[in-house]
């Protein structure tokens, strides 16, 4: 065989192109088949690179699944809540909207953030802070609307906790039954879910206007 014809070595990665790749491949692999199946040898094989490589990056397959559950949780928790918005009704719409936005572009960081739920308790704690940090920063919405109408006379905080937890469970309902029914755009979704929350937040707001 020629000089000319004998294979040429793959060139070498740099060291951040493997971590990238390690982190792409396994965000699939954890949103496929959850925390608890997958393994750092799969996570490997997919991102074409040995385990040992793997370890190199990562101490451990926990150390790698919360650093992609908090990269996802800090990219969604900063593009939620929308600050332009002229009213309530906008408001609320715009933070739908931007959900749904996120979702569609991060469908692997939905099933890691919301529909994985690992037996490992390292794992599960990050996502209960996780599930804390949206709770907290979905309570920002209701801040934004200086008085409500309610049957209560529960804490102002306390109660925007309690809307923020609401929308946020409703949201989550929603997407789940978005990912099982993907010929539903995503303007019907962002509508319908608005329409959904807004009669009765709108109530409140009405009422005090």
């Amino acid at each position: 065989m020629s000089s000319s014809a004998r294979p040429q070595p793959r060139p070498r990665l740099e060291s951040a192109e493997r971590r990238a790749l390690i982190l792409q491949a396994a965000s699939e692999m954890f949103a496929k088949q959850g925390y608890d199946q997958a393994s750092m040898r799969k996570i490997a094989s997919a991102a074409g690179v040995t385990t040992p490589v793997v370890y190199d990056h990562f101490e451990s397959k926990t150390a790698l699944y919360i650093d992609l559950l908090q990269a996802y949780a800090d990219d969604l928790i900063a593009h939620w809540v929308p600050t332009d918005a002229s009213g309530p009704e906008e408001l609320l719409s715009q933070s739908i909207d931007a959900f749904f936005a996120w979702i569609e572009e991060h469908e692997q960081g939905w099933r890691m953030l919301f529909m994985d739920l690992s037996t490992d308790e390292t794992v599960a704690a990050t996502q209960r802070a996780i599930q804390d940090r949206a709770t907290r920063r979905a309570a920002t919405l209701f801040e934004q609307v200086p008085d409500l109408d309610v049957s209560t006379s529960l804490d102002r905080g306390r109660m925007n906790e309690f809307f923020a937890e609401t929308v946020k469970t409703a949201l989550n309902g929603v997407a789940a039954w978005w990912w099982a029914n993907r010929d539903v755009s995503r303007a019907d979704v962002v509508a319908l879910t608005t329409d959904l929350l807004w009669r009765g937040l709108g109530r409140m707001t009405f009422a005090v206007e």
